[in-house]
């Protein structure tokens, strides 16, 4: 799960509720262990309260908790989540609230494309798991670049403003130095095609030992960022593929190559 100030937030408004309607959540989870129902199966309560600013808000309460301890224990995560979201920080930069994940962007890209999208969908356009871009879907959400319109069929996702931010970082030179600082498999698929010339996915996975598919979902992400670009060129020459010396290689595949800008950023790093 990526840590959130979303969730942070959300846990510590959930505290601060539960200490101003002190006496209604103790008189709630005492009635609660009285009574009969579905509650005890999951030792949990659900209940409806109303947040110093005057907004309604679900909490989930534990039931062998006081009111005190239910509070208190948010307190605890919240500062536990934000120690975390400070270390994610310290290297990712604003990327901190996306998934350490190619595919996370090339979700984001998706959407911004699309104005909106089903996560069925998504995953035929992106070539990828269902289920993964589901998993991703709700990681966005819950770091606020993502939001959700339950009410389309099938289920739409949204790019909120947050997330156009992110995209929109990651157009300058400093956001891709951060993705390529804090994502390891797009890093050294950037070093392999700098030091060697163009390549392609499949030998990029047999030679690296990675995943066919999460190799494609790094090279796509990396061009939609601007990092890497399809070689155009009908035949590549010798002198330069220096991954796998021939005089020529008659291209079959689709190759990338690092843009200017990449190698810049690679020196940089190597210099640093």
């Amino acid at each position: 799960m990526v840590v959130s100030r979303a969730e942070i937030e959300r846990l510590r408004t959930e505290a601060d509720t539960i200490f101003t309607r002190l006496e209604r959540v103790t008189a709630a989870l005492e009635r609660a262990r009285t009574e009969q129902g579905d509650h005890w199966d999951r030792r949990e309560l659900d209940l409806d309260l109303e947040t110093p600013t005057g907004e309604t808000i679900g909490v989930t309460l534990d039931l062998d908790r006081s009111a005190a301890e239910n509070a208190q224990k948010r307190y605890e995560r919240a500062s536990e989540l934000e120690s975390k979201l400070a270390q994610r920080e310290a290297v990712a930069g604003k990327l901190a609230p996306v998934p350490a994940e190619p595919l996370a962007y090339l979700v984001l890209y998706h959407l911004a494309a699309t104005d909106g999208d089903g996560s069925r969908s998504m995953a035929g356009d992106l070539d990828a798991d269902h289920d993964r871009v589901a998993d991703h879907c709700t990681e966005l959400i819950s770091s606020g670049l993502v939001a959700v319109d339950r009410e389309q069929t099938p289920t739409t996702y949204r790019l909120t403003d947050d997330g156009r931010d992110v995209l929109d970082l990651l157009a300058d030179r400093d956001g891709k130095e951060t993705f390529l600082r804090w994502l390891d498999d797009p890093r050294t698929l950037a070093r392999r095609l700098s030091r060697g010339g163009p390549d392609y996915p499949r030998m990029t996975a047999a030679e690296l030992g990675l995943d066919l598919a999460h190799v494609r979902h790094c090279y796509r992400a990396m061009e939609a960022i601007g990092l890497v670009r399809i070689y155009e060129g009908s035949i590549i020459k010798g002198t330069e593929r220096k991954l796998k010396p021939k005089t020529e290689t008659h291209r079959k595949h689709t190759y990338y190559v690092t843009t200017d800008v990449t190698d810049r950023i690679l020196r940089d790093l190597e210099d640093a």
